[in-house]
């Protein structure tokens, strides 16, 4: 029986909620059909910013299930080795650990082949929350995927509604995977539309803000995305960098671009991650906007230049040694 952590416990700074799971990621470059050996990397969107977070030394509590297993395990034990809080990481029976094999374009490119129906993660249900951490945390980080079944659906949407309440700021990765959704984008598009007003940073790729704005035109996208709720909007636009458009001060909105640091590229998986562990830190930090941006795309830097969403976060002095070369 798992049960929620001590409401004494002090709550980290930042709270990441969602999917954890084990990504098997190709050796070589090619199709999934093709490629012969894979890797047994940590992975799922929100756990590796906890990582991310967590290595550059902001205190940061990962909520979400594992299978009671093997590869349960083996997750909880790589986040609490990263230094990140596990006390809100549930093992449970009911349902297996997720999975996902990767393989990689000669672009670098990841293409993910998912085995997660039924799987741990999804089970995640508003009785699990730590209520007092989301009451006292700086901010809480979520994606889309726990969105796709309850309870974990409505697990997200009460941690968001009360991280909102209490003060904390909420960030949100859509992380679209279209495949994952029974009602398909209807069904993707209904539900990221109802975690938006209690959202403070949007951080879609370009691709993911057209998509759920039902547009091609940019502009109107982001016109009708700060109608919603969110007041700064992070839009990755791969080796182009991101483009911020910053709502959260009186006035007209403020645009900017951060370009993308020129590294040799070894594998994307966990990109917009490490961005957002960098963002985030920064946030924490209270680095100005542009500065935390700047971080977050040092972060993703670093982190494309290894294989796995997670080997290539980096620590405070890594990043540092980084920044200063630049």
């Amino acid at each position: 029986m798992s049960s929620a952590p001590n409401d004494s416990s002090s709550a980290p700074n930042v709270l990441c909620l969602g999917e954890i799971l084990v990504d098997f990621i190709a050796d070589t470059p090619g199709s999934l059909a093709t490629v012969p050996s894979f890797r047994k990397c940590p992975g799922g969107a929100p756990a590796n910013v906890a990582v991310g977070v967590a290595r550059l030394g902001v205190s940061c509590g990962f909520i979400g299930k594992v299978g009671d297993d093997q590869f349960g395990r083996f997750l909880t034990e790589t986040l609490r080795s990263n230094g990140v809080n596990t006390q809100s990481v549930l093992p449970t029976s009911e349902a297996p650990t997720a999975i996902a094999f990767v393989a990689l374009s000669p672009d670098k490119k990841p293409d993910f082949f998912f085995y997660r129906d039924p799987c741990a993660d999804l089970l995640l249900a508003p009785k699990d929350l730590p209520r007092d951490w989301l009451k006292q945390t700086k901010i809480l980080h979520v994606g889309s995927v726990s969105l796709t079944r309850e309870p974990s659906r409505e697990a997200t949407r009460q941690a968001a509604e009360l991280a909102t309440k209490s003060g904390a700021r909420v960030t949100f990765d859509p992380n679209l995977r279209i495949d994952l959704w029974k009602g398909g984008i209807k069904e993707c598009r209904q539900e990221v539309l109802r975690i938006l007003p209690f959202t403070d940073f949007f951080l879609p790729s370009i691709e993911e803000l057209l998509l759920l704005m039902e547009t091609r035109d940019s502009q109107e996208a982001i016109n009708n995305l700060l109608e919603l709720g969110p007041r700064v909007i992070c839009i990755k636009m791969g080796s182009d960098g991101i483009l911020v458009v910053d709502a959260s001060s009186s006035g007209a909105p403020e645009m900017f671009e951060q370009a993308a640091f020129p590294v040799d590229v070894i594998d994307t998986t966990g990109a917009g991650d490490a961005f957002n562990a960098g963002l985030i830190t920064g946030v924490v930090e209270g680095l100005p906007l542009k500065e935390a941006v700047k971080q977050g795309n040092a972060v993703a830097a670093l982190a494309i230049a290894k294989k796995g969403a997670m080997t290539g976060l980096p620590t405070r002095p890594q990043l540092e040694e980084f920044l200063d070369a630049f």
